[in-house]
């Protein structure tokens, strides 16, 4: 009897125990019975309770937190939706207030956490799902994770659908996701390559960039090099030092396609885009190659044309689906394994120049040859920027221009100033390499006056010798101060 008793007595005290324990639990420790009602809490408040049960399993002012909307994605289709704006703009206010050092991509630090989110609805409601993630050898590795739910009426519609932005980030976090080596990297963004029936849209190539490059811009990983900005106090030996591949240790022969503007800039890494249509979609593929031209990471996405403006995607052309990259961009031309490069002080991606700036061209072919370098007009007509005699002639005696070095003009032989001056607008620059040298018209010929007639036999001229040839192009802007 006695020994009954005291069996029912220990098993009355577990349960009193169990209950206190139950009881004390923390009110923040996760979902439970504790847990706020979802339908009190709209994205404000759902914030707030996160950032809460985060800290309480993380110290948020020891270790900076990065933030960035690239990190913030549907979990379903892995595309960063306008919520991820919203979300980034609210964690970045809520962690201030906790006190934690929020850092923005593009920092310079090596050590930090990084904030990872993710959401998906659940009849009703819509689940968020936050994590902090340490990087580690292996790579990340949650330290913390938290969740919350909000009714779908408190969170507007809009930010649920997907738009053109949405896709960006989604292809530069799949980029980001390929890399093996987590180091940061600057790249060099390369003009986008439309292809098939696209390429009677070349506007497309620049809003393509334009598109990606915000999304760029909130990279962990990637940092975009601006040539308008990194290249334009460079002083002339500067340019040409930066020039040469060598002075980076690189061998000029291990890449095939034009690099000049990267080795300039110094990039880590270039990103190439192209892009042509499948149906009712765009398909957009992105490789970044370092700078021995081997691929660091690829990825693709195939984005509804609906979301891009009709004048760049209508065509009447057959539709054709080309997954494989041209040999060259548009405007090139290269053959028998010689090529010539052109870029600016400010780049060749559509540089810009107001009135009275300095505008120098700088040329790098891969083997010897002579090189001819075109002004075209507005008139449709051209002029000979180099090579030039002492009386501002066409040179017949000029030498051959050296594999891997930079030809700067105006330094290097050019009367002109080429400093901006009306008539203001876009213009061109042509230039032709040949291994065979080129006879060009006298300087009173008509044939100057008629620009594309002159270029198509000089073009024609050349590429019946059995010699190699090349030639590139190049589109500035320029504008009034």
């Amino acid at each position: 009897m006695t020994n009954n008793f005291s069996q029912r007595l220990s098993k009355i005290s577990i349960l009193v125990i169990l209950a206190f324990a139950l009881f004390l639990q923390p009110l923040n420790a996760g979902a439970g019975f504790w847990d706020d009602d979802p339908k009190d809490l709209d994205l404000n408040g759902a914030v707030k309770k996160l950032c809460q049960t985060l800290a309480d399993q993380v110290n948020l002012r020891r270790d900076p937190v990065l933030i960035s909307t690239n990190d913030f994605f549907d979990a379903h289709n892995g595309l960063s939706l306008p919520l991820a704006i919203q979300l980034r703009g609210k964690f970045i206010t809520e962690m201030k207030r906790r006190g934690a050092r929020v850092l923005l991509p593009g920092c310079d630090e090596d050590q930090y956490l990084i904030l990872q989110g993710t959401w998906q609805r659940e009849g009703e409601f819509l689940t968020l799902d936050m994590k902090i993630m340490k990087i580690v050898s292996a790579g990340p590795e949650a330290v913390a994770a938290a969740s919350s739910k909000i009714l779908l009426e408190k969170i507007d519609k809009t930010a649920l659908i997907a738009d053109l932005d949405s896709w960006g980030r989604y292809l530069v976090r799949k980029l980001e996701g390929k890399v093996r080596d987590r180091k940061h990297q600057s790249v060099y963004l390369r003009k986008f390559r439309p292809k098939g029936e696209l390429l009677s849209q070349p506007d497309l190539a620049l809003y393509l960039n334009d598109w990606i490059r915000p999304a760029l811009a909130e990279s962990n990983l990637f940092r975009t090099l601006d040539p308008q900005q990194a290249l334009k106090n460079l002083k002339v030996e500067q340019l040409r030092t930066r020039g040469l591949r060598q002075n980076r240790g690189i061998r000029p022969d291990l890449k095939s396609e034009n690099n000049l503007t990267a080795d300039l800039l110094h990039a880590d890494t270039e990103l190439w885009g192209s892009a042509w249509r499948n149906r009712d979609k765009l398909e957009i593929r992105a490789s970044i190659l370092d700078a021995c031209g081997h691929q660091v990471s690829a990825a693709t996405v195939a984005v509804p044309d609906a979301l891009f403006p009709n004048y760049l995607v209508k065509t009447n052309a057959p539709r054709k689906i080309e997954a494989e990259a041209i040999a060259m961009p548009a405007g090139h031309i290269s053959k028998g394994g010689l090529k010539v490069e052109i870029s600016t002080n400010r780049g060749d991606d559509l540089p810009r120049y107001r009135q009275g700036e300095q505008i120098r061209f700088l040329i790098r072919i891969n083997r010897d040859a002579w090189i001819y370098i075109f002004y075209l007009n507005p008139d449709a007509s051209a002029l000979l920027l180099y090579p030039l005699d002492h009386k501002n002639q066409p040179d017949a005696n000029s030498r051959r221009l050296q594999a891997n070095r930079l030809l700067v003009l105006p330094d290097d032989g050019c009367p002109y100033d080429l400093k901006v001056s009306e008539p203001f607008g876009r213009d061109q620059v042509m230039v032709l390499a040949s291994e065979k040298r080129i006879l060009l018209p006298e300087p009173e010929s008509p044939d100057w006056q008629k620009a594309n007639e002159l270029l198509d036999s000089l073009r024609i001229q050349a590429l019946r010798e059995n010699s190699g040839y090349a030639e590139a192009k190049i589109e500035l802007l320029t504008n009034p101060r």
